[in-house]
């Protein structure tokens, strides 16, 4: 192999201030929107092109680049909307486990030799009570669920964004 062929655009970018006039910054502009490319890929990229015929050789380490930059992107997104989910899970386990200690614990200060009994609520018996409580339960499941699923519509709809978005570019 030659060293044109072995040439690639190294992982890491070197800044390097350049003037274009409005013409070349437009046209360079389109093309790398046509080609689905950020505009240092894109200028590196034609400016490659210009200097050696092998086209190839050029346009790869580009799309290579490119490529990864978007996904590193997009793993940081999904990665951030998972660590929002996993904390908001947390909290809500946390706030539960609270809320039922404190339930027994009331239970079991009013009735100290009984109350693992008296907070028995049966699954499907014909108590009146019972299925007051259980009555009572899905409904507040309900509202819960419903404000879980209000608060979670937006990082569900940044994450459908995100890989419509994927889907398109592909």
């Amino acid at each position: 192999m030659n060293e044109t062929t072995q040439a690639r655009r190294p992982d890491k970018t070197y800044s390097k201030h350049i003037m274009l006039t409005e013409f070349g910054r437009e046209k360079i502009e389109a093309w790398a929107k046509a080609n689905r490319i950020n505009f240092s890929a894109a200028i590196e990229t034609l400016a490659l092109l210009g200097l050696d015929d092998e086209r190839s050789s050029y346009a790869i380490p580009a799309l290579r680049a490119t490529t990864l930059q978007g996904i590193r992107l997009s793993f940081n997104r999904i990665a951030r909307l998972l660590s929002d989910i996993a904390v908001e899970s947390a909290v809500a386990r946390t706030m539960a486990e609270g809320i039922m200690l404190q339930l027994v614990r009331e239970q079991a200060a009013a009735s100290p030799d009984d109350f693992e009994n008296r907070m028995r609520v049966s699954r499907g018996g014909r108590s009146p009570l019972d299925a007051r409580i259980r009555a009572h339960l899905a409904d507040i499941t309900s509202h819960v669920e419903q404000a879980a699923i209000e608060r979670i519509k937006k990082p569900v709809a940044q994450v459908e964004n995100l890989l419509v978005t994927g889907e398109e570019a592909g």
